[in-house]
């Protein structure tokens, strides 16, 4: 790492091959890639808010998914295979989708090989199972708590090779040169612990790094900052607008995967806490409480059947409503929480009214009794079935046996994001991104998938920058100085006003702003998505972008970085509110994880509205004759303005598989461009 002086800020310019944004599965992986395949460990350096706090360390389930191909038994698989069944999901380009196939076993065995202990028989064989949009058993599972033992282990081999970790830096903005082509050339960050007391800017500033780099990965998760009820951990952030304000394109913003969570910790509740068949409350704010799914499901059969069902069916899915489908459950619970403000609860504690064993729905009895978990209550059912997955609540404070868990229809994973080649390289030359926050997934994905595509992420984009960019910034310092200086001032005159702000009553705390951002995501970019409001909303989006300033009101240093996370959500919404409006305007009908809701409908599209029991009439929602599976809508801000494109998928490729021409390319370096 060289040091240059750069007299804007009377401090020091790091300057990386490699500078990697998140610490979390993807981004760790990506660090240990890069050394394998060539790149120095010393020119790599990966920076993050809170070494731990992302959402792999710390998310799972009853039984957390890896997704691979099989590699089991007799069972017929082929990377094709695979590559058709993620690419039948809708909206996902066909390359993508046989990369991410292609590279599954290799990423997998990577783990293996690194020491992450997915099961296998004595034979040798990794066993796996079927899971939500899986036609195979390619699923495989450490337990509840998979993506964190994957970074448990990738941590401890990026700190034995020596990559430099630099935890409680907050990257806050991309340094690009314009040529002919937008490039990355650096960024920049904050220090979060020393710049948290300090009362002069002159001191501040000694806190903020500038890095000089050839290649930036973003690894950074998904927007989760966004949502009100979300599963993610409360530490992942996010950080979108940094590529949207270099000018990436992304795409497929309106995929999303929701699905009910605990709240009070934020936990899914899949798999064996449905299929124990647990009673479903909702209580007011005067302490009544009532089984609520009662009103939807005419007997106890039909709702154990759907409730059994929600464990594998668990993100919440358009297609799954009707004909007393697993996921009229999630709307049911909407309803009892967004619309009639009342808590709802999975009560382990009691069965559900009408509970009868003997006419419980035949797939759920046959599976408890295989599974001989048949206990007379749902959380003796539970602890016989994954005792793990009974003992993960008790662990945190929530004893099931004895309390009710406090749930909601939660955001969980943006399937969309920045758009990247098959290097997960985006139109921002040297810009690769990473794991949740790259665009590469469609409508549906297999349980599981985004943790493939997160390793073969990394893999690929280490692939690309060993081969073609492993070398430093070809810029002299000066040039750099020169490249960066008005980007830099830019920043500092945000700082500026932050301290013009400080210890001001007037105006909206962060929190407060940060409340409005969530609640108009709840209500637009939910599972539910009207069209009535979505533009004057996004109108209110541009006025507190422009009027930010004005409109905050800032206590303490400290609270100088939740102005730019602020900056950074209201940026974000932004393009997800300009997504969602051009998805009604061109008459998108109800798909994937939402539904859509217009009181006018288009005749030329055969819209109809499907009408939901009586209760739920207010969220009826529209199906029509229009396929849009086949395109991919692509947003970006450029200039100040915004453009939204519809492209087609890209099929997946057909290509010789003749060994001699394959090899010859090989050799001679053209693989990797």
């Amino acid at each position: 790492m060289e040091k240059i002086k750069l007299s804007i800020l009377n401090g020091e310019i790091l300057e990386y091959n490699t500078v990697i944004i998140g610490s979390g599965a993807a981004g760790l992986n990506c660090a240990i890639h890069l050394v394998e395949e060539g790149v120095a460990p010393w020119k790599i350096a990966l920076v993050t808010e809170q070494l731990g706090g992302g959402t792999s360390f710390n998310a799972g389930s009853d039984k957390q998914t890896y997704y691979k191909m099989s590699i089991i038994g007799g069972q017929a698989d082929s990377p094709l295979e695979m590559a058709r069944d993620l690419f039948s999901g809708g909206a996902m380009h066909g390359d993508i989708a046989l990369v991410e196939s292609t590279n599954s076993i290799r990423e997998f065995f990577h783990l293996i090989h690194l020491g992450v202990p997915f099961p296998h028989d004595k034979y040798g064989g990794f066993v796996g199972y079927k899971t939500d949009n899986d036609p195979k058993q390619r699923a495989t599972s450490i337990g509840p708590y998979t993506s964190q033992e994957m970074c448990k282990r990738l941590l401890e081999v990026v700190d034995e090779l020596g990559i430099h970790v630099i935890d409680n830096s907050y990257a806050i903005r991309l340094l690009v040169e314009e040529n002919s082509d937008t490039e990355i050339i650096g960024l920049i960050c904050i220090d979060i612990k020393s710049s948290s007391d300090k009362d002069d800017i002159k001191d501040y500033i000694k806190s903020i790094n500038i890095y000089k780099t050839r290649n930036v990965v973003m690894a950074t998760g998904g927007p989760s900052f966004l949502y009100r009820n979300s599963v993610y951990p409360p530490s992942q952030r996010g950080s979108t607008s940094l590529a949207i304000e270099v000018g990436c394109v992304l795409q497929n913003l309106t995929e999303s995967q929701f699905g009910l969570a605990s709240t009070q910790f934020r936990w899914n509740v899949s798999g064996s806490y449905q299929q124990v068949i647990p009673r479903y409350i909702s209580i007011g704010k005067n302490g009544e409480s009532r089984e609520f799914l009662n009103d939807y499901f005419p007997s106890f059969g039909e709702l154990s059947r759907a409730t059994f069902l929600k464990g594998y069916q668990w993100p919440f899915s358009s297609e799954r409503v009707q004909n007393l489908g697993s996921s009229l459950i999630d709307l049911a619970v909407y309803f009892e929480t967004e619309i009639q403000k009342r808590n709802v609860f999975l009560d382990f504690t009691k069965n559900p009214h009408g509970y009868d064993f003997s006419i419980m729905d035949t797939i759920a009895k046959r599976y408890l009794e295989k599974s001989k978990s048949v206990e007379e209550l749902p959380y003796k059912r539970l602890s016989s079935l994954n005792k793990s997955a009974f003992l993960h609540y008790k662990n945190h404070g929530i004893d099931l046996s004895k309390h009710p868990l406090q749930i909601a229809v939660c955001n969980q994973h943006l399937n969309g994001g920045v758009a990247c080649d098959i290097w997960w390289e985006s139109d921002v030359k040297h810009l690769f991104v990473i794991g949740e926050i790259n665009g590469s997934h469609g409508i549906h994905r297999p349980g599981g998938a985004a943790l493939n595509s997160g390793q073969v992420g990394g893999l690929r984009a280490a692939q690309k920058i060993a081969k073609s960019y492993n070398n430093t910034l070809s810029l002299t310092n000066e040039e750099f100085y020169l490249a960066i200086e008005e980007q830099v001032n830019d920043f500092l005159e945000n700082i500026e006003k932050c301290f013009e702000k400080l210890k001001s009553d007037d105006g909206f705390s962060p929190d407060a702003i940060n409340k409005i951002i969530q609640d108009r995501m709840e209500k637009f970019g939910g599972i539910i998505r009207p069209y009535e409001g979505l533009e004057g909303e996004r109108n209110n989006i541009i006025l507190q972008m422009r009027n930010l300033d004005n409109i905050i009101s800032l206590k303490n240093s400290k609270d100088i970085i939740s102005y730019f996370r602020i900056k950074d959500s209201l940026m974000t919404q932004l393009l997800f509110f300009s997504s969602l409006l051009d998805f009604h305007q061109r008459f998108g009908q109800s798909r994937g994880s939402f539904l859509v809701n217009r009181k006018i409908l288009n005749t030329d599209t055969q819209e109809r509205l499907v009408s939901l029991p009586t209760k739920l009439s207010s969220l009826n929602f529209v199906q029509s004759s229009l396929d849009l599976t086949d395109q991919i809508q692509t947003i970006c801000l450029k200039n100040g303005k915004i453009d939204v494109e519809w492209v087609k998928v890209r099929k997946i490729p057909e290509f010789n598989y003749w060994f001699e021409n394959v090899w010859k390319d090989f050799n001679d370096g053209k693989i990797i461009s």
